[in-house]
């Protein structure tokens, strides 16, 4: 799975939980009232040879200073909890309501485990013998 999908799923399911609200990426400042997204932060950490931690962060805004719904964090929470990402659900594994300069806003944290395949070395299909004469040394 790729950071990119992750962040188009989260679009995908914030806009079937939210049909009547605006739906937009991050890009700066907006006046437009709604719920922006945006990534803030992905990691990938090798445990082992073929084992790796994929983290990330994102940030989800109200983009109104008034006129939050009372409902918003709990709405937020059920919407964002498991979302599905090309047929396979992943769980949040932490979800933050918070006000940052009377803006409010929910960080949501998903963390996955991920096996990289290693690629199979190509069998060898017949071994060629050719028959050889020993040298035999005189002395």
């Amino acid at each position: 799975m790729t950071t990119n999908q992750l962040t188009d799923s989260i679009a995908t399911t914030l806009t079937q939980h939210f049909p009547n609200i605006p739906i937009l990426p991050q890009t700066g400042t907006s006046s437009t009232p709604g719920i922006s997204y945006r990534l803030l932060s992905a990691q990938l950490t090798r445990e082992r040879s073929d084992r790796f931690v994929q983290s990330h962060a994102f940030e989800i805004r109200w983009l109104e200073k008034d006129n939050i719904p009372a409902t918003l964090p709990d709405e937020l929470f059920e919407a964002l909890e498991t979302i599905d990402v090309e047929g396979t659900p992943y769980r949040a594994t932490e979800l933050r309501w918070e006000t940052e300069n009377d803006t409010p806003r929910m960080l949501v944290y998903y963390t996955m485990r991920t096996t990289k395949m290693s690629e199979s070395a190509p069998t060898m299909q017949q071994l060629e013998q050719r028959p050889t004469a020993l040298k035999a040394t005189r002395e």
